[in-house]
């Protein structure tokens, strides 16, 4: 039996890095090991980028130009639209990594079943695929052309219940998934922040010393700012505890000018993004996640895998992953005192804070395996694939 052959398409990919590309990257990589050929369609962000390249298992192929807005979006989904036209015998299945102008223009050039084209709708409420697309110029249009899809990936329950909400049928729910990682211990610990010093100065932490992480994109909605607030109280009762704001994007001189303002300089570093963060991982104590919007994310997922204890925006989706005082925290929306609280308490509780990590990590393990969830898309893929054989999709 001939091997199923995988496009994905994501407008952004690798070197760039972020929650999509994270998901991206997993899946990909583990379709190949799985004996899946993955090629994945992205867009050539910069001039001196190679059209075409490997990443780990997968092959990468970029189309010129790259959807910054406008006339540039316009041209890049005529381009996407013509590549899967003319590479379409190439594959078995087209899996989008959204519900946006990248579905429309594969949707369009494909229709649904020749191949089969599967979209992952991303987010939920506010920074969600299904808001965007009530209140995007042409929304409206791009929802209805997506409701054409064979099949529609939602992550969590909340996604799911947008999406049916909204007119799409044909909703499958795979949950994120994480890499199995080996479990936190002190050594792991000293070494992973003795790797991550000698890489980046701004990562360089006393050896005992507190560390919380936050991984999100730099933009609005991520109440990044009210956690930069948060840690004044924590600077000031433990100064040599250090936040770790991961990521990129817009807001990002306006953040760091924040952080200057508050005199947190020492405390809080914004070492860019990170292709790969088990290590970031193993060198922190904690995670902490304040977006009232952004809810469930790969990074969240992958830091309960590596046994990191969770506080958390008490959100609906959160709700799904986090039981509050088990894996962590759920702190509501906007209430920036009780967030620089539960900081504290897991700072100052150790023992608590290990609890926390170990029931994160075996939320995840049972429940967020890779594994699992690279099988479950192989699974819906061969049922659509068999449907489109006899014409019954």
């Amino acid at each position: 039996m001939n091997p199923m052959r995988l496009l994905m398409v994501t407008p952004r990919y690798w070197p760039l890095v972020g929650d999509t590309e994270r998901v991206t990257t997993r899946l990909a990589n583990e379709f190949c090991v799985r004996g899946c050929p993955t090629t994945i369609l992205t867009a050539r962000w910069h001039s001196n980028w190679p059209e075409s390249v490997v990443h780990r298992h997968a092959v990468v192929k970029r189309l010129p130009g790259s959807p910054r807005g406008g006339w540039t979006t316009f041209r890049y989904m005529r381009a996407l639209a013509r590549w899967v036209r003319q590479h379409r015998a190439e594959f078995d299945v087209v899996y989008v990594m959204n519900l946006r102008q990248d579905a429309y223009a594969v949707v369009g050039a494909l229709g649904s079943l020749d191949p089969p084209v599967v979209l992952r709708s991303q987010g939920a409420r506010a920074t969600g695929d299904c808001h965007w697309q009530e209140h995007a110029r042409f929304g409206r249009r791009i929802r209805k052309r997506c409701q054409s899809a064979a099949a529609i990936v939602a992550s969590t329950d909340v996604s799911a219940d947008e999406l049916l909400r909204a007119g799409y049928s044909s909703v499958h729910r795979i949950d994120y998934g994480a890499e199995a990682l080996e479990p936190r211990s002190a050594a792991s610990r000293f070494h992973a922040r003795e790797a991550l010093a000698a890489a980046n100065q701004d990562l360089e932490v006393a050896e005992f010393a507190p560390v919380a992480i936050c991984v999100d994109r730099f933009a609005e909605g991520r109440a990044l700012a009210d956690l930069v607030r948060a840690w004044l109280p924590i600077a000031d009762r433990w100064p040599s505890a250090k936040l770790w704001l991961i990521g990129d994007g817009p807001l990002r001189d306006s953040l760091y000018d924040s952080i200057v303002e508050f005199g947190l300089r020492q405390q809080i570093a914004m070492p860019g993004s990170f292709d790969e963060l088990s290590e970031l991982y193993h060198a922190a104590d904690l995670f902490v996640s304040p977006s009232p919007d952004y809810g469930t994310s790969q990074a969240l997922v992958e830091a309960m895998a590596a046994g990191l204890p969770i506080i958390a925006t008490d959100t609906p989706d959160l709700r799904e992953l986090i039981d509050d005082a088990i894996q962590g925290y759920l702190v509501p929306p906007g209430d920036r005192q009780r967030l620089s609280e539960r900081i504290a308490q897991l700072i100052d509780a150790t023992e608590l804070a290990l609890q926390y990590g170990l029931a994160a990590r075996r939320r995840a393990n049972e429940c967020f395996s890779l594994s699992r969830v690279v099988e479950d898309h192989i699974t819906l893929f061969k049922q659509l694939i068999y449907s489109a054989s006899r014409g019954t999709a």
